[in-house]
């Protein structure tokens, strides 16, 4: 079968040893092939009107007769079933078409080697594109935050393009020797942050808004009631001299005017 590519019926049809078969069986397989417009119950009548004969009535001549010509149709029969052997192992061998597994372990083969270089040619697509991305210009990315717009930069420019010139190598941070998945965890917040990453920036924005605003509203409810402390100076406020002393004793405050 891998010599000729043959069928396991084929295999079965050339393996075949007449040498051991029945010689009734080797005739009607003769036939069968050399007669195929004879049916079983007609080759069984050639057989017997031809090959057969009662012991007892017929004469030794013609019982002779009949011997011989059964053993040269058995001598003609093996031939001809050896000889189409020969001949069927020649035709397997010069056939045109496959097996249908065969067909399909090349259909197979065939879309492998065109996926694979479809893809191929979409990561040197891909791979150019990036490197037209990250130019000397490129200064940072730039995130969706409510209705304002953030930059981040990036140290190193290059170093970003060839580690994201690859998704492999942004999955196998997440996956064991033989591919499956060390980490779901990390693997899942990972996407979900590639996905949502303005959403979850703007996420935290308001976060640092809303804490800032409960930072100040503590303060507020927490304030000294101590007298603050003023540096002393003279401050004219519409004709009149005002300074301003440190304490809270009012015998301390005076007032001045300026007569004219």
């Amino acid at each position: 079968m891998t010599e000729t590519g043959g069928t396991l019926e084929d295999y079965a049809r050339l393996s075949r040893d007449y040498t051991n078969v029945d010689e009734d069986v080797l005739l009607r397989e003769y036939y069968k092939q050399t007669k195929p417009h004879l049916d079983r119950e007609e080759i069984d009548f050639v057989l017997e009107d031809k090959f057969y004969f009662d012991p007892e009535e017929a004469e030794e001549r013609e019982q002779k007769k009949k011997k011989l010509a059964y053993k040269e149709e058995i001598a003609k029969a093996k031939n001809f079933l050896e000889e189409t052997k020969k001949k069927y192992y020649d035709e397997i061998k010069l056939r045109p078409g496959v097996t249908q597994e065969q067909q399909k372990a090349t259909d197979f083969f065939n879309r492998y080697n065109k996926e694979q270089e479809v893809a191929k040619q979409s990561h040197e697509s891909f791979k150019a594109v990036t490197k037209d991305y990250f130019t000397n210009d490129f200064k940072g990315f730039d995130f969706e935050v409510g209705d304002k717009k953030f930059r981040y930069g990036v140290k190193d420019v290059n170093e970003v393009a060839e580690a994201q010139s690859d998704l492999t190598t942004f999955i196998k941070k997440f996956l064991n020797e033989d591919g499956t998945v060390n980490d779901p965890g990390a693997y899942h917040k990972a996407i979900y942050g590639a996905r949502n990453i303005d959403t979850i920036a703007s996420h935290f924005y308001e976060q640092g808004k809303s804490d800032a605003v409960k930072d100040i509203t503590a303060k507020s409810k927490n304030i000294s009631k101590d007298a603050r402390v003023e540096t002393p100076g003279d401050v004219f406020i519409n004709g009149f001299k005002v300074r301003a002393i440190s304490g809270n004793e009012s015998s301390k405050l005076k007032i001045k005017t300026i007569k004219k």
